[in-house]
C-alpha cells in the first residue's frame, strides 16, 4: 500500500516555501550499519545533480524472472507477430534478450494471435505453429501460460477440416463443450511444462444481444467443464477466468448500464461486473481470477489525465480484493496507442498503472503485443519488428519493465510502491529506484541530498549510494500540473459493491 511521507520535522531550508520528505523503508540495523559515519562533504560544495543513467540497462546479460505471488510479475502476451522464426538472426537474438529481461510469465493462445487452428478436424491435430511458441517460450526463460482460446471451426458450427478466420471468435456451441474441454485436456498433456492456463478471452462470443449482456451463465458452463478436464488431468494445474473486460464510461449520463462503481476515472459498466459477480458464484474452482480493462471510455473514447487515469487499474484490483481472496491477474491492461511520437507518454502511462496493481496487490500483468511496428501506431511495446538484421531493438518501454522487474525483485521492505505527489511515484528496490512523473512538465526534487529533474512523463532508474541515507525531497504544492481529483478517487467503492458470496 501506499504510504504519505513523514513532513520533515527540522528547521525550514531558507528561499525554499515548503518541503515533502519521504524517509527511506530501511531498517534501523542497516541504517547504523551502513550510514553510521558518512564520509563529509567538501565545505560549501554543491551536491551535484542525478543526470540519466548513463550505462542504461546491459540487455547483453538479462537477467531472467521467476514469478513470485509475494509480488507483482509482469509478462507478456504473444499475438500475431512476436519473434517469429522467419525474421532476421540477429534482431531475433536482440529481442529474445530483451523478452528474457521483462518478461516472467509468457502467454500464448492455442488458436489465434500466432498458431493456426489445433485439431482442424475431431481427433487430427496440429501442434506445428503452438509447439514453435511454446519454444520460443523455454529458449527466453519464461514461465509459459496457454490462454484456451479459441474453438475449431467444428465446434462452432464450420465444416471439419476448414478454418474460417472470420469466424475465429466465435464461441463454441454448447453440444461441444466436452470437445473443446477435452482438447484443453491434449493441450495440458502436450505441455507438462505448462501450469497456468487462462478459460477463454474476454468473453468472446458470449454476448446475448436479446439481453444486452454478457451470457455469463453460458460461458460459465464452458469454463466449469474445462476446469475439471485440465484438474483431471494433474490437480496442480492452475485455472482462471473469466478474463471479462471491465468497461468504462465517460458519464453516468451516458452510460447504458451504469454501475456504483465510479469517480475520476469514469463510471465501470455494470454487465461486467454482472459477469464477473455471476462467475464467482457458480464456477466449480478457481486459482486466480483474470479481468482486462482499458483506458478509453465506451462512449468518448477519452483518456482522462494520465496522472488520474492510470490509477483505474489499482482502484479495479482493490475492488476486486474486497470481492475475491483469488490472485488478481490483470490478462490485459490497455492504455492507448500512438505512433512514436507518443511513445514516451504511452510508457509513464503504463508504468504508473503497474505501479498502480502492484500497489494494491495484483500478482500478474500481462503485457499485450510485445513486438511493436514502428511504422504504425501501436501501444507501448517492448521491441521493434524483427524481420531486419537492424530491428529488434528495444523500444522505450523495455528499460522500464526490465528495471522495473529488477527492483520488484530486491523490493525495499513489503510496501515499496508510493505516491508522494500525486504526479510522481516510485518503487524502491535495494540497489535502486525507479520513478515515474505522469504530467508533461517537468518536477524537481531531491534525491540523497542531490538534485534531480525529471522531464514530462520520464520514467527513469537510479541507483541509490551507499554513503548516504535514502531521503527524498518533494514540493508540497506540485504546482498547476496537478490533477484536480486526487488520483485515489478514480473511481469510489462504496458498501454496495463490495458483499459476495464466492465458491472455493
Amino acid at each position: 500500500m501506499s504510504r504519505t511521507p513523514p513532513r520533515w520535522s527540522g528547521p525550514p531550508r531558507p528561499a525554499v516555501p515548503r518541503w515533502l520528505v519521504l524517509a527511506a523503508a530501511l531498517t534501523a540495523l542497516t541504517l547504523l550499519g551502513i550510514f553510521g559515519r558518512p564520509a563529509p562533504d567538501a565545505p560549501h560544495a554543491e551536491p551535484s545533480p542525478i543526470g540519466p543513467d548513463a550505462a542504461g540497462y546491459d540487455w547483453s546479460a538479462p537477467q531472467g524472472h521467476r514469478p513470485d505471488p509475494g509480488r507483482l510479475s509482469i509478462g507478456v502476451t504473444h499475438t500475431r507477430y512476436s519473434i517469429d522464426h522467419w525474421g532476421s538472426p540477429p534482431a531475433i537474438a536482440s529481442a529474445k534478450a530483451i523478452l528474457t529481461a521483462t518478461a516472467s510469465y509468457q502467454n500464448q493462445h492455442i488458436f489465434g494471435w500466432g498458431t493456426e487452428n489445433p485439431e482442424p478436424s475431431p481427433g487430427k491435430f496440429d501442434w506445428s505453429s503452438l509447439d514453435r511458441r511454446m519454444e520460443l517460450i523455454r529458449s527466453t526463460g519464461g514461465t509459459p501460460v496457454i490462454t484456451l482460446c479459441c474453438a475449431p471451426d467444428w465446434m462452432k458450427g464450420g465444416r471439419p477440416g476448414q478454418t474460417d478466420w472470420n469466424r475465429l471468435h466465435a464461441a463454441p456451441r454448447p453440444q461441444h463443450y466436452a470437445d473443446f474441454a477435452a482438447l484443453a485436456a491434449a493441450v495440458a498433456r502436450r505441455y507438462p511444462d505448462v501450469r497456468h492456463y487462462q478459460v477463454w478471452n474476454e468473453m468472446k462470443g458470449f454476448w446475448d444481444k436479446a439481453r444486452n449482456r454478457w451470457d455469463h451463465e453460458s460461458y460459465t458452463n464452458l469454463y466449469n467443464v474445462v476446469y475439471d478436464a485440465l484438474k483431471a488431468v494433474d490437480p496442480a494445474i492452475a485455472v482462471g477466468g473469466p478474463y471479462v473486460v471491465i468497461d468504462i464510461w465517460a458519464s453516468r449520463k451516458t452510460a447504458s448500464h451504469p454501475s456504483a462503481l465510479a469517480g475520476a476515472c469514469g463510471v465501470a459498466d455494470q454487465r461486467g461486473l454482472d459477469a464477473l459477480d455471476y462467475w464467482l458464484r457458480h464456477k466449480h474452482g478457481a486459482d486466480f481470477v483474470a479481468v482486462d480493462a482499458g483506458l478509453s471510455t465506451r462512449d468518448q473514447g477519452r483518456i482522462t489525465a494520465t496522472t488520474t487515469s492510470s490509477a483505474l487499474f489499482g482502484a479495479l484490483t482493490r475492488w476486486l480484493r474486497q470481492r475475491t481472496s483469488l490472485p488478481i491477474w490483470w490478462s490485459e491492461f490497455h492504455v492507448g496507442r500512438a505512433d512514436a511520437a507518443g511513445q514516451r507518454k504511452l510508457t509513464a502511462r503504463a508504468v504508473a498503472a503497474l505501479l498502480h496493481m502492484a500497489d494494491q496487490g495484483a500478482t500478474t500483468a500481462l503485457i499485450w503485443e510485445p513486438q511493436g511496428d514502428t511504422g504504425e501506431a501501436h501501444g507501448p511495446a517492448l521491441w521493434s519488428s524483427t524481420n531486419r538484421h537492424d530491428e529488434g531493438r528495444p523500444l522505450a518501454y523495455a528499460e522500464a519493465v526490465a528495471r522495473l522487474q529488477q527492483v520488484l525483485a530486491d523490493r525495499a521492505g513489503p510496501d515499496p510502491v508510493s505516491w508522494p505527489v500525486p504526479e510522481l511515484g516510485l518503487v524502491r528496490g535495494g540497489e535502486g529506484v525507479l520513478l515515474v512523473h505522469t504530467e508533461d512538465a517537468p518536477i524537481d526534487l531531491e534525491m540523497q541530498g542531490r538534485p534531480l529533474r525529471l522531464g514530462p512523463y520520464e520514467v527513469r532508474y537510479v541507483p541509490l549510494r551507499t554513503d548516504t541515507p535514502v531521503e527524498f525531497t518533494f514540493p508540497v504544492d506540485p504546482g498547476p500540473s496537478a490533477p484536480a481529483v486526487p488520483a485515489a478517487q478514480c473511481l469510489r467503492l462504496t458498501a454496495a459493491t463490495t458483499q459476495l458470496s464466492e465458491t472455493r
